[in-house]
């Protein structure tokens, strides 16, 4: 069997043209993020206070760092959709994005997990929430069975209510009790 050497050259141009729209996704993926994130910052360093002394205020220098940053990753995204379409469009790329998330979502869910971690522990408080956080983060890496309940159970129990004990008892540190808990 011989191989016909355009054939070759047009799988291997296909290849390396579908890599780089993934390549491109990702970087898109990573301005849109960077991004909102950097006009979020930048919303928020609005609101910081002013001086009598400042007459731009202490949040003028942060609010055009972000915004300049937020910018910059918006000209960066439309950049990357130019480069993700003349390198094949998108019907390749969402097929390799899917099987990136199917490969990656543990760590997709690790972080989600790690999201609603923070964003509950001020409401719930550290020990309950650190508990739950530890107990779903270990059975999602080491899979469910009995002994990995039990290990998982009991690190969780260690690390959550002991680490409170330890910081509350030793050191006079008093970790958070959360708003439903400060009774």
């Amino acid at each position: 069997m011989t191989v016909n050497v355009t054939e070759a050259a047009a799988a291997d141009t296909g290849v390396s043209a579908a890599s780089r729209a993934r390549t491109e996704l990702a970087r898109l993926i990573s301005y849109v993020v960077l991004g909102t994130g950097s006009a979020y910052l930048s919303y928020r360093a609005a609101s910081l206070p002013t001086s009598r002394w400042e007459p731009l205020g202490a949040g003028s220098f942060p609010k055009l760092v972000f915004a300049v940053l937020a910018l910059l990753c918006l000209a960066a995204a439309v950049r990357a959709v130019i480069d993700i379409h003349r390198a094949g469009g998108l019907h390749r790329v969402g097929a390799a994005f899917g099987k990136w998330l199917y490969i990656r979502r543990i760590s997709i869910a690790l972080f989600a997990l790690l999201v609603v971690y923070l964003a509950v522990m001020p409401i719930v408080g550290f020990s309950v929430t650190s508990f739950v956080f530890l107990l779903a983060s270990q059975l999602m890496i080491a899979g469910i069975s009995r002994r990995t309940i039990l290990q998982s159970v009991v690190a969780a129990l260690i690390f959550s209510v002991g680490l409170n004990m330890l910081f509350a008892g030793v050191f006079n540190v008093f970790l958070p009790r959360g708003i439903l808990f400060a009774g």
